[in-house]
């Protein structure tokens, strides 16, 4: 009865407006500027979900950490449904019902979830541009700047970790530029040494001062003792945050590491099922809704409701900053974008107008949509197997 009911037999009325057509572009070897003192990553690959609507109004979005194999999810099957369902793209709680989760869900998961998220955010990208106004106004336009940290000093495409030396500098070159919150990745050893993060953490401290903010990514790395280790360490010096310290986001154990520090947890992006057992367990201080990655705007503002009726504030990480800014610029308790650096480098590399950090904020788009369009030519450029 409740597939009958909530799924293939809902009766909607006919659509104003249809998607008529949805393609999606894999794209490789994109330039993008690299970190300060490396030469490397200095391309970098995406997904670009394309979406236009029988009266000509097209919405776009990018992925998050999405599986290639999402590409063929989208041409094969996700695609022809909607489209053969003639679905409204105002009407983004229609598109979930047209896949039974016996069916769907169970066996593909989170590849479903990562397809569906871009889906929804081009349908709001459509939503934006037909009514003429910014998304973030659409879902409550609470405030029209935010505040953005900088993730740094990351090594990726086989480059070597970082040494303190090289954090320290590259943290003070950051702060010159005007960043007043930084993060850097701790636990990133073959096995997680808090001591050795302690120190690399104290050389940026060292390096910046005491007025600039300071955060720590665990990328989910670390067991409880050492998290514990390494919060009790860092205490001294003044840290913001630290996200996603343990294995899996376990939530009792963020709950453990929150009783034994001073230091904020910060966890869920990625975690669609489980921000409700995060705020029952006290287990954050910040929940880390990623639209990219949690099933569009549609399901993260699902978890920033959650997350109010807890008094917990939104915070983010994940990269896919550009996009993430509609969410925490519209809800009441959206707080800090996370400025990814390699990433936001792609997204300079990929849209005409991105949004850049100011003296510790980012001013939010006022055109339709979310404002980023894909710069000419970009697709045909880079497009794999062209």
């Amino acid at each position: 009865m409740l597939n009958e009911t909530m799924l293939y037999k809902t009766s909607v009325a006919a659509p104003r407006q249809r998607i008529a057509r949805i393609s999606i572009h894999d794209l490789k070897d994109i330039p993008i500027a690299p970190p300060p003192y490396r030469d490397r990553p200095n391309t970098e690959g995406a997904l670009l979900l394309e979406m236009e609507t029988d009266d000509g109004i097209i919405g776009w979005a990018t992925s998050g950490y999405t599986h290639p194999v999402a590409i063929e999810l989208i041409e094969k099957y996700l695609a022809p449904r909607i489209i053969e369902e003639g679905v409204d793209p105002f009407r983004t709680d229609r598109i979930p019902q047209l896949f039974d989760r016996h069916t769907w869900e169970r066996p593909l998961g989170r590849v479903l979830i990562s397809a569906m998220a871009m889906i929804d955010i081009a349908c709001w990208d459509i939503k934006g541009k037909a009514v003429g106004r910014p998304v973030h106004h659409l879902i409550g336009g609470a405030r029209d700047r935010v505040p953005v940290y900088i993730t740094h000093g990351a090594a990726y495409d086989g480059a070597p970790v970082y040494s303190r030396e090289e954090l320290a500098a590259e943290a003070a070159h950051l702060v010159s530029l005007g960043y007043t919150h930084l993060k850097n990745t701790v636990g990133r050893q073959a096995i997680p040494d808090p001591i050795d993060d302690y120190h690399r953490m104290a050389a940026m401290r060292e390096a910046v001062g005491a007025d600039v903010k300071l955060s720590m990514d665990g990328n989910l790395r670390m067991t409880l003792p050492d998290a514990v280790r390494l919060c009790n360490l860092c205490e001294k010096l003044d840290i913001t945050f630290i996200e996603e310290p343990v294995h899996y986001n376990e939530p009792r154990n963020l709950a453990h590491l929150r009783s034994q520090t001073s230091i904020r947890v910060a966890a869920a992006e990625n975690e669609h099922y489980k921000a409700r057992d995060y705020l029952e367990a006290g287990s954050v201080d910040y929940l880390q809704p990623n639209i990219n990655n949690d099933g569009g705007l549609t399901a993260s503002l699902r978890i920033a409701a959650q997350a109010r009726a807890y008094n917990v504030p939104l915070s983010h990480g994940n990269g896919n900053g550009p996009h993430n800014i509609a969410l925490h610029a519209g809800v009441l308790n959206g707080g800090l974008v996370e400025y990814h650096f390699h990433k936001w480098m792609t997204y300079n590399a990929l849209f005409e107008e991105v949004p850049q950090p100011d003296k510790g904020w980012l001013n939010v788009s006022q055109k339709p949509g979310f404002g980023l369009e894909p710069k000419d030519g970009i697709i045909k450029e880079y497009k794999r197997n062209n």
